[in-house]
Formats: structure tokens, C-alpha cells, sequence
């Protein structure tokens, strides 16, 4: 199967996805890492990025405790509830 096809339809994309990784990811990052997929498998080797570039685009999408700059808020309860 070809990957280009389903990393550039967002809603083919998490059928390619891990099942392991697939419900840890938000989608929004998911589309940021399958654009920087793309970009990296261009066929005229020019137009595809540095690996310095593809890191920098990616660090952001790791989470602190594993080393990138995102900061992973838990879920805490609904707006309109009251903690006692």
C-alpha cells in the first residue's frame, strides 16, 4: 500500500496509524507529523527538508517528559462543575 495517498487525506490518515500510538495522539499533531512525512519523502531529493528542520518541526510535538517542549495538561473536570 502507498502511504502518499493516505498521509495527505486527513481522514484516511489514522488508518495508518499504529494502533498502539493511535488514541494517544491528538489529531491535530497527527496532521503536523503526516505534513512533515510528506515533505520528507518528495520525490526531487531538494524539496525535501534538513533533518534539523524535520526535528525542529517535531520537538514541539513530544512531550516534555520525553524530551520535546509539549506540555500535556490532564483532564480536569467540566467547567460548570463545582469541586467541593
Amino acid at each position: 500500500m502507498q502511504a502518499m495517498p493516505q498521509l495527505t487525506d486527513r481522514s484516511k490518515l489514522p488508518n495508518i496509524v499504529d494502533p498502539v500510538i493511535k488514541n494517544t495522539m491528538d489529531l491535530k499533531h497527527l496532521y503536523q507529523v503526516a505534513a512533515v512525512a510528506v515533505l520528507c519523502v518528495q520525490p526531487e531529493p531538494s524539496y525535501r527538508p534538513l533533518i534539523t528542520d524535520v526535528l525542529h518541526s517535531l520537538v514541539p510535538l513530544v512531550p516534555i517528559e520525553l524530551g520535546g517542549t509539549l506540555r500535556v495538561t490532564p483532564p480536569g473536570p467540566p467547567a460548570n462543575t463545582t469541586i467541593p
